[in-house]
């Protein structure tokens, strides 16, 4: 009953996302949608040193895992949770040493005044849906040519421990509030919020676009996943320009997290 639940609902938003899609080409090609960056972000505070912070905590918890040697079922779940807190405290500290360094206000500065936190997070939800078909068809693609080359695709370590029986339950439903909405804050506000913007300052958008969102493929360490977490990453980005608001990617990427849970647990990841 849950597989059945799971594939109704992912398959639903993938429907959806194809509908929203379709609605907004059609929008852009009657001009009445006119995709462009919100002018207060090329006036960001963010600068070298905000992104010499973002890479630090980034890198931080990235390159742990490479030396590590393998745990136990449990033990592996254990120390993900741990990590994935330790993210948020150093995403988190490299926010806030970014802020103090620019002299600069929270709200101001990743919320906006012109999109009320309503509409960001609406216009996030709308956005979300449209990039789920195109990072889905990406992903089958990749995967297709993986499978013809004969290679392996191991799914990423968290997917694998959230079906663990050896897991114990409440492990794996704290695994899932992290993937859902605790990664999709922190990554936002550091890759979007200070990596991209600080790359927009001089840059055209497909190139801050690009560049960041090639770094946050890379650090998540899963080669599989390179080119569809790329195409996501810039999804994002022009969400966040779209509105100037950080509220709006990170929606984005909390509904992509929990439909990529929903496609796995119903067998179809």
């Amino acid at each position: 009953m849950t597989q059945l639940l799971c594939t109704v609902l992912s398959g639903g938003a993938l429907l959806l996302g194809i509908s929203v899609d379709l609605i907004l080409l059609g929008l852009v090609q009657t001009r009445r949608l006119k995709p462009a960056v919100h002018p207060e972000l090329r006036r960001g505070p963010f600068g070298t040193v905000a992104v010499q912070f973002v890479l630090a905590a980034t890198l931080f918890f990235a390159l742990p895992p490479l030396l590590s040697t393998p745990r136990t079922e449990p033990a592996q779940a254990h120390a993900l949770l741990v990590g994935a807190l330790l993210y948020a405290l150093l995403g988190g500290c490299a926010v806030a040493s970014s802020l103090i360094y620019a002299r600069a206000a929270f709200v101001p500065t990743f919320i906006g005044p012109r999109h009320t936190a309503r509409r960001a997070s609406l216009k996030g939800l709308i956005f979300g849906l449209a990039a789920l078909p195109p990072v889905a068809a990406i992903s089958m693609g990749v995967s297709a040519a993986l499978d013809a080359l004969g290679m392996e695709q191991p799914p990423q370590d968290v997917f694998l421990l959230l079906t663990d029986d050896s897991v114990p339950c409440g492990m794996r439903l704290s695994l899932i509030a992290a993937a859902v909405f605790i990664a999709p804050v922190v990554e936002e506000l550091i890759f979007r919020g200070i990596l991209f913007r600080a790359l927009l300052r001089h840059r055209r958008f497909a190139y801050a676009a690009l560049l960041s969102g090639a770094y946050f493929a890379l650090v998540h360490l899963h080669a599989p996943s390179f080119l569809p977490l790329l195409a996501l990453s810039v999804a994002f980005s022009a969400g966040y320009a779209a509105t100037g608001s950080i509220l709006t990617p990170i929606v984005m990427h909390t509904l992509f997290n929990g439909v990529s849970l929903l496609v796995y647990f119903s067998g179809s990841g």
